[in-house]
């Protein structure tokens, strides 16, 4: 059962400063950047859905829903760095101040973003983790690509 809860405008913002401070700077990228990419997979669902044809003919033969439904995502961390992050207690308070939910039994592993969260929510959410001000000392430098997603396409594929 999906909740319908919204993260509050700058949720996350002070734990995501400490986290950053504390060394997670990689996967708060990580996850702002899974956010934002769902944020513009829904947005493109959305416009699909815009000229999807009226209705005329209901669901699809193979069962799975139109263009426009959302579906919730899963967080997958394909890192050691997220995979430690995603078992940091205080990451995962960060996770839930965001909106995002826990694996929901024994069959889900990961954590997910509701389908129920708008892009705009979505990118609020991105926005308030996003680091602002300088590196901790000797903390690496961002690298010039953001870190990819489980869902995204490899390079050279897609569209």
């Amino acid at each position: 059962m999906e909740e319908h809860w919204a993260p509050e405008e700058g949720a996350g913002q002070g734990l995501a400063h400490r986290l950053h401070q504390e060394g997670l700077a990689g996967p708060l990228r990580w996850l702002e950047n899974c956010l934002r990419r769902t944020a513009g997979d829904r947005e493109e669902d959305g416009e699909r859905a815009g000229g999807w044809g009226g209705g005329r003919g209901g669901g699809r033969a193979d069962g799975a829903l139109g263009p426009g439904v959302s579906h919730p995502v899963p967080l997958v961390p394909l890192s050691e760095e997220n995979e430690d992050a995603m078992e940091d207690r205080r990451f995962r308070a960060l996770l839930r101040q965001l909106g995002l939910r826990p694996p929901a039994s024994e069959q889900e592993s990961f954590w997910r973003i509701p389908a129920a969260l708008t892009p705009q929510q979505l990118r609020r959410a991105a926005a308030s983790i996003a680091h602002r001000g300088p590196d901790p000392p000797g903390s690496p430098q961002g690298p010039l690509e953001p870190p990819r997603c489980p869902q995204d396409p490899d390079p050279g594929e897609g569209p």
